[in-house]
């Protein structure tokens, strides 16, 4: 699996009021807590820890890419 299990990613746009501020302030939230995938709306964000965490193991990290979710679009 690729990314956060279901509803482990939190999601802000379930927040009062999302504007820019609301929103920097929940991502640096997670960000301090380690909680490196947030969610707003049906967008992921993934933010880049500068360190190791113990998300995956080795099966994962030598597992091939997962394949594309969406076709390329047509020209």
């Amino acid at each position: 699996e690729r990314g956060p299990p279901p509803g482990a990613a939190g999601d802000l746009a379930a927040l009062a009021e999302l504007d820019e501020a609301a929103l920097l302030a929940g991502l640096r939230e997670r960000f301090l807590q380690q909680h490196i995938y947030t969610d707003i709306g049906d967008i992921l964000v993934a933010m880049n820890p500068f360190q190791p965490l113990p998300l995956y193991g080795r099966e994962v990290s030598a597992a091939p890419p997962a394949a594309p979710r969406r076709p390329p679009a047509a020209h």
